[in-house]
């Protein structure tokens, strides 16, 4: 099989990839910062050409892709960026708020310190790339905030669920978060949410965590009604 070297998150030893890994890399990044169109058709031949693959690794990017609910599939059209109806986007934001609710009602009775401690560091680094005006790091950030909570409530069923959930709404958010960009929006609400979670109140960090997604719920659905 084909393989890359790539820098390990250490900056160590590069460790080897798959060039499939590498194409889903290529590929996912495209379609969440929308350089590939909700709908855009994704041939198999011109992904060939572009990254020099051939078919196999290319096909077993695409089924990834699907896999983590990006990409749909249909038979004689092939495989297209996925598409979001205003609905599906209002059951989305719906879904990741009572998760997200759910997320931090499981840290009770949890040692914390740690935990807020990373978060406080992810804020830093936030207020960073809001200063740098730098919207990719900005909005991985973001994730690795909510991510980190997760993480911390040991909950192995609502980590799975919330992987493809954030999975498939990732297109959405890059959007409603770089036209928020500049209103510093999603870092204020992760200094408040932080903030009750330094005071122990689960109750009002979840309340905040909600509303803080919910709040850009209408948002969403109106670029997509756009």
């Amino acid at each position: 099989m084909n393989k890359l070297q790539t820098p390990d998150r250490d900056g160590g030893v590069p460790l080897p990839r798959t060039l499939s890994a590498h194409l889903v890399e290529h590929l996912r990044r495209r379609i969440i910062t929308g350089e590939y169109l909700s709908g855009q058709a994704l041939r198999e031949q011109d992904i060939e050409r572009e990254f020099g693959s051939s078919r196999g690794p290319v096909r077993e990017s695409l089924r990834m892709l699907l896999q983590g609910g990006l990409v749909e599939y249909a038979e004689r059209r092939g495989f297209r960026v996925r598409t979001y109806t205003v609905a599906d986007i209002e059951h989305l934001y719906d879904l990741r708020a009572s998760l997200e609710g759910l997320v931090i009602a499981s840290l009770a009775g949890k040692p914390l310190t740690a935990m807020i401690a990373d978060l406080h560091a992810s804020n830093v680094r936030m207020e960073a790339c809001l200063v740098a005006n730098d919207i990719g790091q900005y909005f991985a950030e973001n994730q690795v905030f909510h991510d980190r909570i997760i993480a911390e409530t040991g909950n192995r069923p609502i980590a799975e669920v919330m992987v493809y959930v954030n999975e498939v709404s990732l297109p959405v958010r890059y959007q409603v978060l770089r036209d928020a960009l500049l209103t510093r929006r999603s870092l204020t609400y992760h200094e408040r949410i932080l903030s009750f979670l330094q005071k122990g109140d689960l109750l009002a960090a979840r309340q905040e965590t909600e509303e803080h997604i919910l709040v850009n719920k209408t948002a969403a659905a109106d670029i997509y009604r756009a």
